[in-house]
Formats: C-alpha cells, sequence, structure tokens
C-alpha cells in the first residue's frame, strides 16, 4: 500500500465523525442533550423557510436625505436588530422605489409583536440631557426646548447620546425599591463637564429625553462623578431596549413605515419538505448512476459523496449559513456537480486500464490527465459565483446571494472529496488485486489477459 494511504484513510474517518456530530448530534435547542453532551450547531433559516416580518422604511418629510445618511442609517438598524431583537440573520438593506431610497428590513423568526419590533426599528434614539430648572416633567410628556431656555442656556441639549460610553450601558436594579434603571458612564471630556455642571447646579431638574419626550427628570441632589443612573419606570426588558438602543446610536434620517407584512412559516415548512425530497431523489439518482456504470469506483464515488454532503451540511451549520429556498437549490445543484470530478477520473482510469497499465499507474496517470478539466471547471464555477455574490450584495438581492454562497462552499468542497477522498479510496484498491476482475471497473471480462498479453509482446 503506497504510503500516507493510510494516514490520508484515518484523517477522513475522523473528518466523518467530526462531520456527523455536528450534522446528527442532537441540540440542546431541540431536547436533552445525549449523554450529557450538546451540539451547539444548529442550521440559521432565512425568512422564507421560517417565516418573519418584512417591512419598507422611507424618511418622513422634510429631511435632507443623502446616500451617506442613508447608508449610516442602514448600518444604525442592523446594528439594533443584530443586538437588541435576537434576530438570526436579518437581511437590511438599501433600495429604490418610486417615492426615492428606502430601506428594507427582514427579520426571519421574530415571534414578538409586530407593530413592537417595527417601532423598536423606527425610534430615532436621540437621548439628550437637559437643564429644567425648578420644574420636573412628567414621564412620556413631549419636551419643548424653548420652553427651558432660561434654566438650560439655549435650545441645545447639555449632553447627549453621543457623550456616553457605550461599554458602560447597563441595567441595574435599586437594591431598596427594586425597580430598573439604566446606569451610564460619559466618556472624553462629558465625564467632567457632568461634574462639573451638576456639582454647580445642585437643586435643579436634570430632564432626560429620548427622541424629545421624557423619560426621566430628577432633581440634582449632588454631584455625578461623570456617570450616574437614569431612572424612569422601566421594566427589565424596557430597560434592555433603552440600553440597546443607545449602545448602537441614534438614527441620521428618521423613518417611517411605508409597508410592512408577516411572512407564514407554514410556506417554508412545506417547501423545506419538498426541497428534502427533490434533494433525496437527486441523490438517489446520482448514485445509482454511478453504482451502475462504473461498479466498483461508483461505489467508492457513491461513498464520497455520501461524505460530501455530510462535511456541506456540517459547514453550513458550523459557519452559520442562512438557508434560503434559493440557498438549498445552490446546495443541490452542487450535488450534481460534485460528482463531475470523480466521472472525469474515472473514465481516464478506464482509458488506462484499456491500454494495458497496471492500477496503480492508471489511477496516478488517469488523475493527472483529469485535473486539469477538474481544475478550470471548478474554478470557473466558484468564479461566477464570486460576481453572483457581489452582485446581490450591491443590489440587495439577497436570493442571488443565498444561492452563489451555497453553490461556492459545495465546489470547494467537491473539489476536496475528488482531490483527497476519492483518490485515497482508490489506492486503497491497488493491494487488493481487483485488477484482475475488469467487470468490477465495468470493463470487459477478458481485458486483464488481453492487456498482459500486449504488455508481454510489446517487451518481447
Amino acid at each position: 500500500m503506497r504510503r500516507g494511504t493510510l494516514t490520508l484513510l484515518f484523517f477522513i474517518i475522523l473528518l466523518a465523525v467530526g462531520a456527523s456530530y455536528v450534522v446528527f448530534w442532537p441540540n440542546a435547542g431541540n431536547g436533552k442533550p445525549l449523554y450529557g453532551i450538546n451540539n451547539p450547531f444548529t442550521f440559521k433559516e432565512g425568512l422564507d423557510l421560517q417565516g418573519g416580518i418584512s417591512v419598507l422604511l422611507v424618511p418622513k418629510p422634510g429631511q435632507t436625505v443623502t446616500d451617506q445618511a442613508m447608508q449610516e442609517t442602514r448600518n444604525q438598524i442592523e446594528r439594533r436588530v443584530n443586538g437588541g431583537l435576537g434576530v438570526n440573520e436579518p437581511v437590511i438593506r438599501l433600495q429604490s422605489t418610486s417615492s426615492g431610497p428606502s430601506i428594507s428590513a427582514e427579520l426571519p423568526g421574530y415571534t414578538g409583536e409586530q407593530q413592537d419590533a417595527i417601532n423598536k426599528l423606527l425610534q430615532t434614539g436621540v437621548l439628550e440631557f437637559w437643564d429644567t430648572g425648578q420644574q420636573g416633567l412628567q414621564n412620556d410628556q413631549p419636551f419643548d426646548p424653548s420652553q427651558f431656555v432660561a434654566s438650560n442656556g439655549s435650545t441645545k441639549a447639555l449632553f447627549n447620546g453621543n457623550d456616553l460610553s457605550a461599554s458602560d450601558l447597563g441595567v441595574v436594579q435599586d437594591p431598596q425599591t427594586g425597580e430598573y434603571e439604566v446606569s451610564f458612564k460619559m466618556k472624553g471630556d462629558a465625564f467632567n463637564r457632568l461634574s462639573t455642571y451638576t456639582a454647580s447646579h445642585i437643586g435643579n431638574y436634570l430632564t432626560i429625553t429620548l427622541d424629545k419626550k421624557v423619560i426621566s427628570s430628577p432633581v440634582i441632589q449632588s454631584q455625578l462623578p461623570g456617570s450616574g443612573v437614569i431612572q424612569g419606570n422601566f421594566t427589565a426588558q424596557s430597560a434592555q431596549d433603552l440600553v440597546n438602543l443607545l449602545k448602537y446610536g441614534a438614527l441620521p434620517i428618521a423613518l417611517q413605515p411605508e409597508s410592512q407584512n408577516t411572512v407564514d412559516a407554514t410556506l417554508g415548512a412545506d417547501s423545506i419538505h419538498k426541497s428534502l425530497i427533490a434533494g433525496a431523489v437527486g441523490i438517489g439518482i446520482v448514485i445509482l448512476f454511478m453504482l451502475l456504470y462504473y461498479r466498483l469506483p461508483g461505489l467508492l464515488a457513491d461513498i464520497a459523496l455520501l461524505l460530501y454532503t455530510l462535511i456541506t451540511l456540517a459547514l453550513f451549520k458550523m459557519i452559520g449559513v442562512t438557508m434560503t429556498l434559493a440557498g438549498i437549490a445552490g446546495f443541490i445543484l452542487s450535488v450534481g456537480m460534485a460528482v463531475d470530478a470523480n466521472v472525469l477520473i474515472f473514465e481516464r482510469v478506464k482509458e488506462e486500464l484499456r491500454e494495458g497499465r497496471l492500477l496503480a499507474s492508471a489511477i496516478d496517470i488517469g488523475w493527472k490527465r483529469a485535473w486539469p478539466s477538474i481544475r478550470d471547471s471548478n474554478l470557473s464555477t466558484m468564479i461566477t459565483c464570486a460576481v453572483l455574490y457581489a452582485f446581490g450584495t450591491n443590489f440587495g438581492a439577497t436570493i442571488i446571494v443565498g444561492f452563489a454562497t451555497t453553490l461556492f462552499i459545495g465546489v470547494v468542497i467537491s473539489m476536496f472529496t475528488a482531490i483527497v477522498v476519492t483518490r485515497t479510496f482508490l489506492n486503497l484498491l491497488v493491494p487488493t488485486g481487483v485488477i484482475s476482475h475488469p467487470a468490477l471497473f465495468g470493463l470487459p471480462a477478458g481485458l486483464a489477459s488481453s492487456a498482459s498479453r500486449a504488455r508481454r509482446n510489446s517487451t518481447a
């Protein structure tokens, strides 16, 4: 047996075991982990498979809207969704409508109240601190800065959300009252400015507003050392929502919904079922064809194909690929492409066997002659996937992105299975003497003796 073949076989077995663990081992989210061992990996499903919320957001009238401001607004919304709503793989993209630029937000799997989720996205999130003199204000009361110019000094806030240190924002609970509060700490020069200002304005009310609506209006009782808490009759969830809002920043442009809808998950469940059937039928037909036409090498290719499927699904779970219907289509297509390299290799090997070469030599020469075709075809497919991915990312065509991603990963893994797995399996056949049975390779029964006579005559 060739040097390194057993080492590669051992590596392939370990890879198969690891992939099987990722794909099949029970996950805690689906029940109790087997033997107390939890599988942390899960498949992430897109909006079309598990349902969710889709909303189109447009700028409110009367604003100066620039491409840069819209891009920053999109980024801020994405940070809010990722950090606060607990949505897996949201799709937030810029697009143009008849009324101008807009932002499309898709929140797959979101199970909260629809309007509540939209309100969180639309909240501008401008936090401001005002000196309202001797007048304390009620929570949720609209705030008009022009009424407090005398105490505040101007219609400009003393401090705002940009002065807060995002890493020091958190939810705390008052040990005496049990009420939830938001703790904060100023950053930069605002740290000393808050300390200096509160020291000289003890007895005044420091009113805190969010989008020009009062959330807290406490009296300054002592000097604040550059930090403090925001009280506002918060629940644990509302306090955390405010923290998330402040952490990820205010929206440069105020938005309003132009359209919104809920995607039903039942459509996704039916699509997954049909896609699984299509995938199983496709893989089954490929396996049957390889087995009937290529016999023993076909059996090895079928094993490599099953290993390819296992590794691909495991990688999808590990790197968090969001599965959509288009993504599943890309994966199913890659299954058919996964045997392309095997077909090229086997045909080349059969040609060399017909020429009377020994199996080891036929495998080496056949693989070398097949490799340029394998390399060029797979590289061209990967380049196409890269172009599709770039197009889908830049123009908001997420369906194309999902298709390109799964197909690209599938092609890369198929090259690995052809170069490493299939060739290793073929090398395992060399010391077994199966070359004396040409029918196992789909060749005529008398080929071995004819090849031997041809070699003797050529040497004679």
